[in-house]
């Protein structure tokens, strides 16, 4: 699996049409202004990783944070998003960049968001690890994290796993895959990669990050979402990290 196959997958009509929809039509979920708002100060600048067509850096920016910074390496997502953002005369600053490897300098940000699972989307353990590496460099000290995955024990998928784990032992897995958790299927939308990871599998991640771990909530139990919103995305878990250390001078 590489960062090409994943690329191409955001570069299928069909699915910028269905990340646009959600920019335009839905902007951010309940639970997502949840925990934004109890972590992230409206005046201090912010990162946001994987941004897509720029549905939570516009949402953000329409609930009042004024400093944003917001990064993808898709080509096209990244570019609906500049369109959009221009139709709103919005001050986001878009920019294509990997999330392993951020164009910014160390401290650079008082709390940084990786949504819609788009963390796990970057094929290989390692680079995801990396990403977040790069996530506490350019953290202030003190900072928070936030992200959201899938969750491999969600017992409605354990026979799909039990199944995927007999192949793997065997050594009959699809032989693009490079962790088990991978999957790489057609979908309505095309071929999509995504990593669902368990719950002790990211902590062991978060204490590679040199990040603080500070908790994790199922979606479900942080908001009651909309229709259109469970219609766009699965129940996911939310994490929050902090960078250790003491702010300096900030609220």
């Amino acid at each position: 699996m590489e960062t090409e196959d994943v690329k191409r997958y955001f570069r299928t009509p069909s699915v910028l049409d269905h990340y646009t929809r959600a920019t335009v039509g839905i902007g951010l979920w309940i639970s997502e202004k949840v925990a934004f708002t109890r972590y992230f100060s409206k005046r201090h600048p912010l990162l946001e990783l994987g941004t897509g067509t720029g549905r939570i850096a516009l949402g953000l920016e329409e609930l009042g944070y004024t400093d944003i910074d917001a990064i993808d390496i898709s080509e096209t997502m990244l570019g609906q998003a500049i369109e959009i953002a221009k139709a709103r005369s919005s001050k986001v600053r878009f920019r294509l960049a990997d999330a392993c490897k951020l164009p910014y300098a160390d401290a650079s940000f008082d709390g940084a968001i990786f949504g819609f699972n788009g963390m796990m989307q970057i094929p290989g353990r390692e680079n995801r690890r990396r990403a977040m590496r790069e996530v506490f460099r350019v953290l202030r000290p003190g900072a928070f994290f936030i992200f959201t995955t899938h969750d491999r024990d969600n017992p409605h998928f354990r026979y799909y796993w039990e199944e995927q784990r007999r192949l793997w032992d065997c050594n009959a897995q699809d032989s693009r895959l490079m962790d088990f958790g991978d999957r790489y299927e057609e979908t309505q939308l095309g071929m999509l990669f995504i990593h669902i990871p368990t719950r002790p599998e990211i902590h062991d991640d978060i204490d590679a990050s040199g990040l603080d771990y500070v908790s994790d909530t199922p979606r479900s139990l942080l908001a009651n979402e909309s229709a259109q919103v469970r219609e766009f995305s699965d129940d996911c878990r939310f994490w929050i990290l902090r960078k250790p250390g003491a702010r300096t001078g900030q609220d």
